[in-house]
């Protein structure tokens, strides 16, 4: 009898486990869509980064990772190790992948939404155009 209990239990066993197969099928297509969701913008972001810190000019401005911003005025150390400028007259060395942004004019003056007083004349204007149309249209049909 107890042989015939573990015996029941080794068969429901195996058949609410399912397939290796399908686990293991399971677990690429969670991996793939962690790739495709987090990991690959991650690192597009972070490409984007290293090739702007590589092309830093005199006078960029850029964003440390403590929130400090500063202007970039040269290299050291064989362009390990940055200087910046944070005022007139101070200066100070930062290691280069301490820098978590270089500023963009896109960054500075962002585009201007339109003004809550536009958006309403829009709506009215449109609210006018509507009601011409379909005045028009009652008076081809009549």
């Amino acid at each position: 009898m107890f042989t015939a209990t573990l015996y029941a239990q080794a068969q429901g066993g195996q058949a609410a486990g399912g397939s290796p197969l399908m686990s293991i099928g399971m677990m690429v297509a969670i991996f793939a869509i962690f790739y495709f969701l987090l990991i690959r913008p991650q690192k597009k972001q972070q490409q984007k980064l290293q090739q702007s810190i590589a092309s830093l000019k005199k006078g960029d401005k850029i964003i440390v990772s403590g929130g400090i911003v500063a202007e970039y005025v040269s290299d050291k150390e064989g362009g390990r190790v940055a200087i910046v400028k944070l005022s007139e007259n101070t200066k100070i060395e930062i290691i280069k992948s301490s820098i978590s942004a270089v500023v963009t004019e896109e960054m500075l003056n962002p585009p201007k939404k339109e003004d809550k007083k536009d958006k309403k004349e829009d709506k009215n204007q449109f609210k006018e155009d509507l009601e011409k149309a379909q005045q028009e249209e009652e008076n081809k049909n009549n």
